[in-house]
């Protein structure tokens, strides 16, 4: 498989006038759901699906809990989950409050690999 591309037009929002510059963009080729790889992991290993599903359900529990102590969850080769956040300016460090967060915001960061792995798909253009 490959990542599959096609041509987009973009106008230039500074120029409006100005003819449209072509972009490659990646096409989705569907969604695969947390059951579907629970069954992909279980093909490759010796635990049942159950087991893969009931781990990965436990993740979606776990992961929230230990953003939510501060932590920032580490998953090995596929990256970190940590919280950031948008918050008002004070102009002194005694009016910085819980009240000038604005918006919480997860953030995800790949690992190196799987960074590396990802830019290393091939990619082919489709009509």
């Amino acid at each position: 498989m490959s990542i599959k591309v096609k041509a987009m037009a973009r106008k230039n929002p500074q120029d409006l006038t100005a003819a449209p510059k072509f972009y490659a963009q990646v096409v989705s080729q569907g969604e695969v759901t947390l059951d579907q790889i629970a069954a992909y992991i279980a093909q490759m290993s010796t635990v049942s699906k159950t087991d893969v599903y009931a781990v990965l359900m436990g993740l979606t529990e776990v992961i929230p809990q230990q953003l939510e102590d501060g932590r920032i969850v580490r998953l090995g080769n596929l990256g970190s989950f940590s919280v950031s956040l948008s918050s008002l300016p004070s102009d002194t460090i005694e009016a910085v409050t819980a009240a000038n967060v604005e918006q919480l915001k997860l953030s995800f960061r790949p690992s190196q690999e799987l960074k590396r792995k990802v830019e290393a798909f091939p990619v082919s253009k489709i009509s």
